[in-house]
This record gives C-alpha cells, structure tokens and sequence, in this order.
C-alpha cells in the first residue's frame, strides 16, 4: 500500500474484481447450452487465456505490494482451478510412465494435405509422408486429400504398413494398422460437415471410433482480419460493423456445433462397442459447450495427459487447442502431446499413446 497509495490501489482491486468475475463467467459460462437465452454466454472460454493472464500478473502484482489484495486473484484461480487444468494441464511425467502394452492413435485436420501451400498432389506430398512415418495405429484424417489418398491406396508399398484404410467423399478418412470391420458416414442436418463412425478390430476387442468434423466458423480472411482490427482499436468505428458479422457468425456455428455434438454424444452413450474413441476436429475450445458435452461421459486424452496449452490450430493469429481425442472411461491415455514439427497444414495432429483396459 504504501508504494502505490490509495489512490493508486483501490482502482486497481476494482479493476481486478472485475477481471476475476469475468473469468469466472468465461471458465462456466460454457455450460450453458448456446441455443438459450445468452447464447453468446458459450463463446467466453474464448476470453479465458486473457483474463487467467490478467489475473496472474495481478496475483504477482498484489504479492509484492499489497498482500491482502492478492487473496482476490488466488481464490477466483481456485474457483476456477478445474478450467485452469482443461486449459493448461500440467503432467510433466506422462512421457516416461508409458509402457506396453499401448495403442497410437492420432487425428489430424489436414488441409487437403496441405496442397494448397506444399502444391504437392503426388505421393510425395509431405503431410502423407508424415503420417505414414510417425506409425500411428490408427490415423483419422479431416480435410482429407481424396486424390492423395487414393493414390496411396492403390500403392502396395505406400501403405504397406498400414492394411486397412477407407474415406468418405466428405473428407473424412481412417489409416490403420487393425482391420476395419464396419464403417458409416453420420450426416449433420443442414451442414456439409459429417462425422465418420468405424469399427476396428484391435486383438479380440471391438474399438468404436467416431472421427467428427464439427461445423465451421465460416470466417474469411477478410473478415478475421477485420475483427483483430477492432479487438486492436476498438474506438474506431470502421471495424464495428465487420465485428458484428463475425459475431453473429460465430453463435451460428457455436449452436450448430452444440447440436452436432449432443448428436454424437447420443450415439456414444448407447454405443455396444467395449472400447470407445471419439475425436477430430471440433472446431471449439476445451472451454466450450461441445467439449463439456463429452467430457461428462468421457475422458480428455490431453487434459489427462498433455501438457500446456496445447494450441493445434495455428493460423490468421488465432490459436487455441481445437482438435480432441475423447476416450472411454474403460480406456487409460498414458502420454498425449501436438506435434508442431509438421506445419503444412492450419492444424496441427493431436497424438495420444492409450491403453485398452
């Protein structure tokens, strides 16, 4: 108190009510399904790195000067301490504790393999040759190349080790190295997005797999580069307007997202298989409404065993962790990380080493 003074301090604490509130909306405010009353309440975990980062650096700030204060930070962490762990998870040993026996799973949004910035159509394409090599069990592809892929189909020695595969028209596909027993394509109701359910054959066990591709946000670059214009100046009212479409956009998707996955939620909780897996891309955050949908019957593969926050979506300065790997509570993840190593496409694999009970 005495280096700032009351004049100083006071404004201050108030400001980080303020935040601490927010945070608190933005760490919950996803349990709410979007299609209510405050359908803009299941974009707040948006906000959540910001305000968690506010709120830490006032956390130091009142550690140094005023200590009472501190207490406001520290008990609105602890409120939120379960979306602080879905955000950032922290299990620095998971790498070391894995041991056989274990399956490789990794689901990967790739772009079209990337064609469109590696112009490689060929089996030389880069993402194909990174997939093949990193030898995964199983790999499920959104965005899928079609011509790629049946060209490494029709290549014995291409998929050489990996005897079984399959892919829709809708850019959803499956490499693995255990049979394909069954295979179907779920529609989503007025949308081009789909969700590829398989059956795999893993020793005596049946996997189910459901590879999703929740809707999209629908944003070009035009107007993602509006709306970082306006969170940059947001006094200047040339970026308003551009800020409301992508707004209203955003609802659009976020509540046809949310029915998607009670969708698929509700198939999985009937689901006969003994071993289950549902992933792929989301395109929501582990603080949104789709996401808390599994995570109540499920298991986050990252949030058990990753650490960081653990961004798989990379491009126009937009990133957060939009791709996962949901398992079984009869399943044990043991090790699940990003592979940052590959970048020719928007997203990057989410990998995760898993243990059938």
């Amino acid at each position: 108190m005495k280096l700032f003074g009351k004049l100083l301090a006071y404004p201050l604490i108030a400001v980080n009510v303020a935040v601490s509130f927010l945070m608190v909306f933005s760490s919950y405010g996803s349990l709410a399904a979007p299609i209510g009353k405050w359908p803009f309440a299941s974009l707040s975990g948006l906000a959540f790195p910001v305000l968690f980062a506010i709120n830490l650096l006032f956390l130091f700030l009142w550690l140094f000067t005023w200590r009472k204060a501190a207490l406001v930070p520290f008990i609105t962490i602890l409120i939120c301490i379960f979306a602080v762990s879905d955000w950032w998870p922290i299990h620095p040993g998971a790498k070391n504790k894995v041991s056989d026996p274990y399956l490789t799973v990794m689901t990967y949004n790739t772009e079209g393999f990337g064609v469109d910035d590696n112009n490689e159509w060929t089996l030389q394409n880069p993402v194909l040759s990174y997939m093949l090599g990193f030898g995964a069990d199983i790999i499920l592809i959104q965005e899928n190349n079609e011509s790629v892929f049946k060209q490494a189909k029709s290549d014995t020695k291409i998929l050489s080790g990996y005897p079984y595969s399959f892919s829709n028209s809708s850019g959803l596909a499956c490499i693995s190295k255990y049979e394909i027993i069954s295979h179907k394509t779920i529609p989503f109701p007025d949308s081009g997005n789909q969700c590829l359910y398989l059956r795999i054959l893993v020793g005596t066990d049946t996997l189910a797999v459901y590879n999703c591709h929740l809707q999209s946000n629908g944003l070009n670059s035009n107007e993602i580069s509006e709306y970082h214009q306006f969170i940059e100046h947001p006094t200047d009212s040339t970026h308003y307007d551009a800020s409301k479409t992508v707004l209203k956009k955003l609802l659009s998707s976020t509540s046809q997202r949310a029915f998607q996955a009670r969708m698929i939620s509700d198939l999985a909780k009937v689901e006969s298989a003994r071993f289950m897996i549902v992933c792929g891309d989301f395109n929501d955050t582990p603080l949104s409404y789709s996401h808390r949908v599994f995570e109540r019957f499920m298991t986050d593969a990252y949030a058990k065993t990753g650490n960081g926050p653990g961004i798989t979506y990379h491009e126009h300065r937009l990133y957060y962790r939009i791709d996962h790997i949901f398992c079984s509570k009869n399943i044990t993840p043991l090790h699940t990380w990003i592979d940052r190593t590959q970048k020719d496409s928007d997203h990057y694999p989410v990998i995760s080493k898993i243990r059938l009970q």
